[in-house]
């Protein structure tokens, strides 16, 4: 949508085309973009541009093809492809640079330098990543479209230079270009399907291989989100990659190994836990943002054990805690919760989340009760490593969750602070839907740590594995667990076998996965580039992963000793440069040293736009927009439908005699959770005047996991509370209100049972602990015969 343009004459220097090429292979995916731009000015020019992409992307290959000259990019150290970069600008050669941001480690930012006038430049880029496992254990393939600004709190304001920004007086309605995207997909399990919920795609299917193709007129306003559904899907499996070279990293023999195991059994389930709910409340998070948020927290709220406890911390440019510190669940809490939450809004300024970190961290452990974060944001920020740090500091007394909301979301803190914190990452997009990702979380957080965890090899004599990480990631129910390891030593000519074992224990059960290793050249190696370096993926996969981990130890240690820093540094630009991966201490560098005589004339900066980059902030003939209240984002999908305070005022308790009125809104820094908590405290049993009855069942569900039979209820079935009393079956009638709503959850939201299904387990828990006197056959069969429903009675009680 955007090409080049001269901020001082808004001549363009167009976009002409974009050229994706994906090979995904297994649970990885290896990526080229070629982008083509034409420089129809007289001067040369000097095009800078950023994008983002994943932090865990190993980005192995950068290289610019101009009048017919190819251009390819070294890594080296940071400072010093810089100095090289700057000397060839002033002696007229063309050059590029590419590195990360100093701020973030998802954001890269390009700079090709004297791009001579009225020629074409082609910049092409290869990386290769892993995929992530979805809900429903799809992966999923993004190719990035949207670069969000990002708030400092250096200066309390969105955080720019004119590299990040088009001035609004010259934007106008943008060049036209072509997107061409193709994307072969193959792995050692069949292929279920391919989907695309936001793009029109051909896809040709052949067994354990496809091919999807975008369809012409795609407009690259948006991420590019491809789902590939895979049969056998907790199959485990383990791909060699054989080294290349004679000495070093990329010579030893690389493994990747991924296990799905299966833990979601019930027995397994924890009742303990601190559960602490960060939310971010800035302006960027209006919209629909926070009206997910609100219906997310309150399926948190009513999924929880009894007798944990729980805290909502919210934050913007200020943060507001709900309780002064973490409160036991139980319905008091819990109608406290639910009627401070219908009021919140997104009214807390910028993003500032390290101060809400720190203040959680300060809080007193609670006996028993293992702390659990869930930082919820749109990640719009630019202190990244400070709060990744700030999270690792306390990796052994809180384990830390994250969700990242909406396209261009930062994956360098959200992926970040779930690595240091040694928990999971989601992140949410286009038609994802926020709930079902943090129940997923939540689902993983009530799972016992899986202690003991270990790697047993059977390799040939003198060969040894060295694992990547050192330290196995957290093991969590049907999610992906990838580690890598490189065989250190000679391989037999004669040996083409080995063999793994994962082990490891959860509360009194041991797990055990053993795999085959081949040692040898196999079927599903990954493609060969024509150019450049050979893309051995595995092998850079592994070494962007241990370049992660030297990052994160030299961030721990970078207090207590300069020497050791310095050599932890040296560390990773010897790895960075060996593999030729890039990293926040090396950047590529290309110099066009061929051309026969210096570029002349006096060189123009130029920013570019990419179509992909901040395409939702800006608009034909506008500027980005600034504005403190954010985007609004798409049609709302809610499952309560709106969300006033009134359909979220919990459980009944018993009435007071007096009560205070709840406050109607919420300010920026005197509202909120801490002005309007007092008033809920001490008014636990007021009703609203107002009141709209809710949608769903979910409200009304009380924290021990039954309903109570009573006009909301028979409001939300559509039945009236005569009936409803007249047609009980059983003497306790919370018991028959119970079943009543697990029947209607089973037959009107049966298509986002992954949301409901923890409150739904919780009730049935309860429905155990007071089934005396009644046959499970005989009640349920009774609600679906009210309900007109037809629902087995396996499936409320098990």
């Amino acid at each position: 949508m955007y090409g080049l343009r001269c901020q001082k004459t808004a001549k363009p220097v167009p976009l002409k085309e974009i050229d994706v090429h994906v090979d995904i292979i297994g649970y990885v995916s290896n990526v080229t973009s070629s982008l083509e731009y034409h420089n129809a000015e007289d001067n040369p020019i000097e095009a800078v541009f950023v994008f983002p992409l994943d932090e865990t992307s190993a980005v192995y290959k950068f290289e610019a093809l101009i009048e017919g000259r190819r251009i390819i990019g070294k890594v080296k150290e940071k400072q010093k492809a810089r100095e090289e970069y700057d000397d060839a600008i002033a002696s007229g050669e063309g050059a590029f640079l590419f590195e990360e941001d100093d701020r973030a480690g998802d954001v890269f930012k390009c700079s090709v330098g004297n791009l001579p006038p009225k020629t074409s430049a082609t910049i092409q880029l290869s990386y290769v990543a892993e995929l992530p496992v979805e809900a429903d254990s799809s992966l999923k393939f993004v190719l990035p479209g949207v670069l969000n600004p990002r708030y400092s709190s250096d200066t309390e304001a969105a955080a720019y230079d004119d590299t990040y920004i088009v001035p609004g007086d010259v934007v106008t309605s943008g060049a036209p270009y072509k997107l061409k995207l193709k994307v072969n997909v193959s792995s050692p399990n069949s292929i279920d399907k391919i989907e695309s919920p936001k793009a029109s795609v051909d896809v040709a299917y052949g067994g354990t291989s496809a091919q999807v193709t975008l369809k012409d007129g795609h407009k690259f306003d948006s991420d590019v989100e491809l789902y590939v559904h895979y049969k056998d899907k907790h199959r485990p499996f383990a791909v060699t990659e054989l080294g290349q070279g004679t000495d070093g990293f990329m010579a030893d023999h690389t493994v990747m190994l991924t296990f799905v195991p299966d833990l979601s059994r019930e027995d397994l389930i924890t009742n303990c836990g601190e559960f602490i709910f960060i939310l971010d409340r800035s302006g960027s998070m209006s919209g629909n943002k926070i009206k997910d948020a609100r219906e997310t927290l309150l399926l948190f709220l009513k999924s929880l054990p009894v007798g944990c406890y729980f805290n909502i911390v919210g934050f913007g440019s200020s943060h507001q805690s709900l309780f002064k510190g973490s409160q036991q669940y139980d319905n008091k809490s819990l109608k406290t919760a639910c009627k401070a939450l219908g009021k919140m809004e997104a009214d807390l300024g910028g993003t500032e989340i390290l101060q809400p970190l720190q203040y959680v961290y300060k809080q007193p452990p609670i006996a028993g009760h293992p702390r659990q974060l869930f930082l919820l944001t749109d990640g719009e920020v630019w202190d990244t490593q400070a709060c990744v740090s700030e999270v690792a500091k306390h990796a052994d007394s809180a384990r830390c969750f994250s969700v990242g909301i909406g396209e261009g979301a930062s994956t360098a803190l959200v992926k970040g602070v779930a690595r240091a914190g040694r928990g999971k990452a989601e992140f949410v997009s286009g038609t994802d839907r926020l709930q079902a990702k943090v129940m997923r979380l939540l689902s993983c957080a009530l799972q016992p740590t899986v202690t003991g965890v270990g790697l047993t090899w059977q390799l040939p004599d003198g060969v040894t594995a060295v694992p990547i990480p050192s330290t196995p990631p957290p093991i969590f129910s049907g999610d992906r667990f990838i580690m890598y390891a490189q065989l250190q030593g000679q391989l037999p000519v004669d040996v083409t076998e080995a063999s793994v074992t994962l082990s490891g224990q959860v509360l009194t059960e041991e797990i055990k996965h053993t795999l085959d290793l081949t040692l040898k050249s196999q079927d599903q190696e990954m493609p060969s580039a024509d150019d450049g370096p050979e893309p051995q993926q595995l092998h850079r996969l592994a070494a962007k992963t241990l370049v992660k981990e030297l990052e994160v130890n030299l961030e721990k240690d970078s207090d207590n000793s300069e020497t050791v820093s310095d050599s932890a540094k040296k560390q990773i630009i010897d790895l960075s440069v060996a593999a030729n991966v890039v990293s926040k201490f090396t950047s590529f560098i290309g110099v066009d040293s061929e051309r026969e005589e210096p570029i002349q004339g006096a060189m123009m900066r130029r920013n570019i736009r990419p179509p992909m980059m901040m395409a939702c902030m800006a608009a034909p003939g506008y500027g980005i927009r600034l504005a403190k209240g954010g985007r609004g984002g798409s049609k709302p999908r809610g499952l309560m439908g709106r969300m006033k305070a009134a359909v979220m005022k919990g459980p009944k308790l018993k009435k007071k005699a007096s009560a205070k009125k709840m406050p109607q809104t919420l300010s920026a820094r005197g509202g909120g959770f801490g002005a309007s908590i007092d008033a809920a405290m001490d008014d636990d049993d007021e009703e609203e005047e107002d009141s709209t009855p809710p949608s769903t069942v979910i409200p009304l569900q009380m924290a021990e996991g039954s309903w109570e039979l009573d006009d909301d209820l028979a409001a939300v079935l559509g039945v009236k509370l005569d009936r409803l009393t007249k047609e009980c079956p059983v003497q306790k009638k919370a018991v028959w209100a119970t079943v009543l709503a697990l029947v209607w959850l089973h037959t009107k939201m049966a298509d986002k049972k992954v949301e409901w299904q923890m409150l739904a387990r919780k009730a049935t828990t309860w429905l155990k602990a007071h089934q005396q006197g009644w046959s499970a056959d005989d009640v349920v069969g009774k609600a679906c015969t009210v309900l007109g429903a037809k629902v087995d009675p396996s499936a409320i009680l098990g």
